[in-house]
């Protein structure tokens, strides 16, 4: 089995992730447009201003996942610098249009599309690596770019694995990766950001200059306080890993479940892993698991005699790799730089869109036998669905750095919690609504099922617009301290959708 071919249907086919890192070459002219607001806004930017019917509209308002290609955008702007930013934002301002920031476009509830205005970031992308042990980060990288460009320079940030995820999200709502446990959370190594807020007013963020600001920005989602439009990372040195995968017949999926819970979260800090079951109508299900090591290809088999020693496994692989063949390895697109990026939006880009639903959850104790069973039913009946597409669930391993981080200490809450869950369900674009329906349906009652056995928090980078109580769902005790930031940043509510941070609690 390729090591590389679990992660890489659930992450990179199903997951929200994407972005764009340069402005494709359609999207390089002003507006074509006989509206006077936009025909305003596109003489006061650098950067290109693409309006309805204007050549490259098209292309330019899509997000990742097709579900959501029914918003047409007033206008999409691609800002060169902060001050474009501003301009922007106080357009908006002046004409009352809805903003939505837009880095990957890979937002699970489509909230970095508006029918007013997008502010595409994806030109602010350039990466450098610091003499003092820090990374400067555009907000508009995609990560395969701000990997491959720190990993010239012999480090790295801790960050998730699809290729096309936008730095921006992925920072400002947590971001876990498989460097996760040993370094942190993307959030932990954020030193200090520069943001537009609703003003219009350029603000830069660390603990000590607007801390409150900082802090909200470090796991209070992204879209709700302003634009950010650079980071400053705290740089890890890296060189190589060790990585694995584990595949086993369906038949041990009870035990193999029981077994990583008991050992995933409570390895070396250096280990992080993942478990993935998986189903489509007609095809067995499947477990397996993988993960990253910072240590050598020895050490690593030693410590995953838990896991190779459940039933009757039928891969077991390990390899050592230098940490960009790894980064490609969980990417699954090939051993490209150029290839990671999105097909027809960059030159050598194979990844395509994906229509998709995803849900989470944490779980803040040991699943039970009967939640367990819960999990190998549901994905069994998945195969029993007799519509096109595939579900799966995805583990994420959780702890060590992660849970050395207090509550309060960022917006990102969920510090106690020992994995979280990602339900998935994908369908081919454009089938009928009969097979969106099916899929929808399996997730949902999927969902429902697991709802004894979970802690009843979820995670705002798989942000759910179908969830009640989002509110403690997302940030938990945080939450009324996130309202006070939002009323500070921003009274009016400039910066609002669906499950943003309301200015009241």
């Amino acid at each position: 089995m390729n090591e590389g071919v679990d992660r890489r249907e659930f992450l990179r086919r199903a997951l929200a992730a994407g972005a764009v890192v340069a402005v494709p070459a359609w999207a390089t002219g002003v507006a074509s447009t006989g509206d006077r607001r936009v025909k305003e806004l596109a003489r006061s930017l650098a950067g290109p201003v693409i309006a309805r019917g204007a050549r490259g509209y098209a292309q330019a308002r899509l997000l990742f996942n097709p579900r959501f290609d029914a918003v047409k955008p007033l206008v999409v702007a691609y800002p060169q610098s902060a001050a474009d930013v501003a301009k922007a934002i106080r357009w908006a301002r002046k004409y009352g249009v809805r903003v939505a920031a837009r880095c990957g476009g890979h937002s699970y509830g489509g909230y970095s599309t508006t029918p007013g205005l997008v502010l595409d970031v994806t030109r602010l992308s350039r990466v450098r690596v610091n003499g003092d042990g820090t990374a400067s980060v555009g907000a508009g990288s995609a990560l395969v770019d701000v990997y491959d460009r720190l990993a010239r320079g012999g480090v790295t940030i801790p960050a998730g694995s699809c290729p096309t995820v936008g730095v921006a999200g992925l920072a400002l709502g947590g971001g876990v990766g498989f460097a996760s446990r040993k370094l942190g959370l993307t959030c932990d190594n954020v030193l200090g950001l520069t943001i537009v807020t609703a003003s219009g007013d350029v603000l830069t963020c660390s603990e000590s200059e607007n801390p409150d600001l900082f802090w909200a920005c470090r796991g209070g989602g992204g879209g709700n306080f302003g634009v950010v439009t650079d980071f400053t990372f705290r740089a890890t040195p890296v060189s190589s890993v060790s990585t694995f995968s584990i595949e086993w017949p369906w038949a041990n999926a009870r035990d193999v479940l029981a077994a990583w819970q008991g050992f995933a979260p409570v390895a070396p800090d250096e280990l992080f892993s993942v478990l993935n079951l998986r189903a489509a109508a007609g095809v067995a299900p499947r477990v397996s698991s993988g993960g990253q090591f910072f240590g050598s290809e020895a050490q690593l088999r030693s410590l995953l005699a838990p896991l190779t020693a459940v039933g009757a496994p039928i891969s077991v692989k390990t390899s050592m790799r230098t940490y960009m063949q790894a980064v490609f390895l969980w990417a699954g697109c090939g051993s490209s730089v150029a290839g990671c990026h999105l097909a027809g939006r960059s030159p050598g880009g194979t990844i395509e869109r994906v229509t998709y639903k995803g849900k989470s959850d944490y779980a803040v104790q040991p699943l039970s036998a009967e939640g367990i069973d819960a999990i190998v039913r549901a994905i069994e009946a998945r195969q029993g669905v007799s519509a096109a597409g595939s579900g799966g669930l995805l583990l994420d391993s959780y702890g060590g750095a992660i849970a050395r981080v207090p509550k309060e200490a960022t917006a990102f809450v969920h510090r106690d919690a020992l994995f979280s869950f990602q339900y998935l369900a994908t369908w081919a674009t454009g089938a009928p609504a009969s097979v969106a329906a099916a899929n929808l349906a399996w997730i949902r009652g999927f969902y429902a099922a697991m709802r004894p056995y979970v802690s009843g928090f979820a995670y705002q980078n798989y942000i759910d617009p179908e969830l009640a109580g989002w509110q403690r769902a997302y940030y938990g005790s945080n939450f009324g301290r996130l309202v006070e930031v939002k009323r500070r940043y921003d009274p009016d509510g400039l910066f609002r959708f669906a499950q943003g941070i309301p200015l009241r609690a």
